[in-house]
């Protein structure tokens, strides 16, 4: 399953947007302030931290378990329809027309069975990220406060920066401290999907 994080270079943007202008009382005919910039790589976050590689080991548990019992069925539908095949010739043509017509339907009930899975895994999945990466993000802005920054800037649009500015290993670092894992729940027929976290402490939730 591929990484969850993609156009989020924007996102990181608005927060250093937000903690430029945060709390100024700046107009329009004072100086801007000198840059203070920090950087960070999302990407790389989203796939180090710890919760996000237990949402992906959760997620792949519970989808290796589900082609078990797909594999399963399958074969019982091959049975099945060899065992038609070689009834062809001796049952009578409705009989063997309502058999076929069974067999069809459990076919495309499975398939369709199938594809609603991997749906919701994938929007159970997406839904558990979503929750690391706005943990990431808080993070992040709580960091540039710290180092008095005023700018945040995604390390996939830099050329060249001095490794003192990169705060992507504290942030993984934060992040891990804080949830050290993410609950997944899992789809269930007729529920809600949704992530739980789990944090390390009271005092992180």
């Amino acid at each position: 399953m591929r990484s969850f994080v993609t156009a989020r270079g924007r996102t990181v943007l608005r927060v250093a947007f937000a903690l430029a202008f945060a709390g100024s009382g700046a107009t329009a005919q004072q100086a801007l302030p000198a840059p203070a910039v920090v950087v960070v790589d999302m990407t790389q976050i989203m796939r180090d931290a710890k919760a996000a590689k237990d949402i992906q080991a959760q997620v792949e548990k519970e989808m290796n378990a589900y082609s078990k019992e797909v594999s399963q069925q399958e074969t019982g539908l091959k049975n099945l329809r060899d065992e038609l095949e070689r009834q062809r010739t001796v049952l009578a043509p409705d009989v063997f027309n309502a058999k076929s017509q069974e067999y069809q339907q459990r076919y495309s009930a499975l398939d369709r069975d199938v594809q609603t899975k991997r749906q919701e895994m994938q929007q159970s999945y997406s839904e558990a990220m979503t929750k690391v990466e706005t943990a990431a993000l808080q993070i992040i802005a709580d960091v540039a406060k710290e180092r008095r920054a005023n700018m945040v800037v995604a390390k996939a649009a830099l050329l060249y920066m001095g490794d003192a500015l990169d705060v992507t290993p504290e942030v993984t670092r934060l992040l891990d401290e804080k949830f050290p894992s993410m609950a997944v729940s899992l789809p269930k027929p007729g529920s809600e999907i949704a992530a739980k976290p789990k944090t390390a402490s009271p005092a992180a939730k």
